[in-house]
């Protein structure tokens, strides 16, 4: 019996300190910190350049186009994934030119998408792959 308890004991801690290292990659909400601010910045930059035109310069939509931050973009989006978002992003656009992203730039794009919503900025970036980000759940700011 000791020795079960104590082999559930280390195991907690063990796992209790793999999910600590994994970072954004352990993340399951946005609110986590699943970008960082220098990703954002990029992303910023990049919006600018493409995005802007269509989608305003506070992200705010206009017409069919649609807002990539606040309550409008909330109510899109929330229950879905950043995986879902990227995806998005980086096969629908720019609408001029869908596709041409980058992994990376769609990422940063996202990034920034998210900072201007509110989620907190982390320490690890936002991967430039699908798999990890269909792990992150978008869920209201807190």
């Amino acid at each position: 019996m000791k020795k079960t308890v104590g082999i559930l004991v280390v195991g907690g801690f063990m796992l209790t300190a793999l999910i600590a290292t994994a970072g954004a990659q352990g993340a399951t909400s946005v609110n986590q910190g699943v970008y960082t601010q220098e990703q954002a910045t990029k992303g910023k930059a990049l919006y600018t350049d493409t995005c802007a035109a269509c989608h305003g310069d506070n992200l705010e939509g206009s017409g069919p186009m649609p807002p990539l931050a606040g309550a409008d973009f909330l109510r899109t989006w929330e229950g879905k994934t950043v995986g879902d978002l990227y995806e998005k992003t980086h096969t629908t656009m720019p609408a001029t030119a869908p596709g041409t992203l980058t992994p990376e730039q769609s990422a940063d794009i996202t990034s920034y998408m998210l900072s201007m919503s509110k989620y907190p900025a982390g320490t690890t970036a936002l991967e430039p792959k699908m798999e990890p980000l269909l792990a992150i759940k978008i869920d209201k700011p807190k």
